[in-house]
């Protein structure tokens, strides 16, 4: 299947988050059992650029100049991840009016949209580009994207619905996602399918897990809050890795020497926590793959509500006796039985092969194969 044919993914393209990377290549690796080839087609917002960022580097406090450092060391260790295991496109598309305009890429036989957050409103993401409007209708499809919200402003919902409506084949990571596809353009063809992060084994995933190359405890909680952590919930924390008699390794705190990890070393600090807090879906994700003690927390301070997609995450792979209720951690398991979870997921990835399947064989009947 798929001879002759080359994939271009659009998603978000930045270097400051590991679950993106993380997707990014799962789908990457996932729609490369379908075509000969798969890039993820290069953008480039409008942007200060690297001499504009040390400049404004230069110009902060200490403090902030070895938190915005710390950051810089993260984004390398990504970018590192993302050089290894994610081809690119060999030029950028690019909408910027500093680059004319310029829309050079690789010319592909189809063009996906996914996953992550790559349609969520108010971030860049509701123009020509997320929505593949540079491509013919007939090339075009979308996998497990995420809106990243319940709901569409109604500023935002004519672009959407525009560029809803140019995309062939729609597949969305979340019911809410759905209901907006079928409110904003009444289409009864939206399927809901997992993150690509689930549809690869953990077999698979260790193929590029590493070792982080720093001191490790001999036994570690791992926290990794996208949000805010209050005093309450980080007490809590503290009690839990005491009576577990584990070290806390933070990952999103500047100042932990497990702050500028990568993807992969990511991944490994999961795969071996006694047991991991987060209010992260991909650090959910990998803790249930990997079969890890999890301990799922609503998102504080972000300013956008994540609980929902969490507890949708929770419901389908029953994983409800993970959610923290209030700032109390849950009684869990120092081995937990996903064994339910496991079973619904050998489901999810086979509705989601049977979506590819079926986008494939429909563009070889129609001739784009070379």
């Amino acid at each position: 299947m798929g001879a002759g044919m080359k994939v271009g993914i659009v998603t978000q393209y930045a270097y400051d988050n590991m679950g993106n990377k993380l997707q990014n290549y799962a789908l990457q690796r996932k729609l490369a059992e379908y075509a000969d080839s798969v890039c993820t087609i290069k953008n480039r917002p409008k942007a200060r650029g690297i001499m504009g960022a040390i400049k404004q580097n230069a110009l902060a406090a200490d403090s902030m100049l070895l938190h915005r450092l710390c950051g810089r060391y993260r984004k390398s260790e990504i970018l590192k991840f993302h050089k290894k295991y994610i081809a690119d496109s060999s030029a950028y598309y690019c909408t910027s009016q500093n680059y004319h305009g310029l829309k050079t890429f690789d010319t592909c036989e189809l063009y996906c949209a996914g996953s992550d957050q790559v349609w969520k409103p108010g971030s860049g993401r509701t123009g020509v580009f997320h929505y593949l409007g540079f491509a013919p209708t007939e090339r075009t499809f979308s996998y497990a994207a995420s809106f990243g919200v319940d709901r569409i402003p109604e500023e935002y919902q004519d672009a959407v619905r525009k560029g809803l409506n140019h995309i062939k084949y729609i597949s969305v990571r979340e019911d809410a996602g759905k209901r907006i596809v079928e409110e904003l353009t009444g289409r009864t063809d939206v399927q809901v399918l997992v993150d690509p992060t689930m549809l690869l084994t953990t077999q698979e995933w260790d193929e590029v897990v590493s070792k982080p190359k720093k001191k490790l405890p001999e036994k570690y909680l791992l926290t990794y809050f996208l949000g805010s952590i209050s005093k309450e919930r980080r007490q809590a924390i503290q009690e839990k890795a005491a009576e577990l008699g584990c070290e806390i390794i933070e990952t999103m705190d500047p100042d932990s020497p497990f702050y500028a990890i990568g993807p992969g070393e990511f991944v490994w600090l999961i795969k071996h926590a006694a047991l991991v807090c987060t209010d992260s879906f991909h650090g959910s994700v990998f803790s249930f793959l990997y079969g890890r003690p999890l301990a799922i927390f609503d998102r504080k301070g972000s300013g956008e509500d994540m609980s929902s997609r969490l507890r949708t995450l929770a419901s389908k792979f029953h994983l409800e006796d993970c959610m923290v209720n209030g700032e109390k951690l849950p009684q869990l398991s120092p081995v937990p039985d996903y064994s339910a979870g496991y079973v619904a997921l050998e489901e999810e990835r086979a509705k989601s092969k049977a979506f590819l399947d079926m986008v494939f064989q429909e563009a070889e009947r129609a001739g784009l194969c070379k």
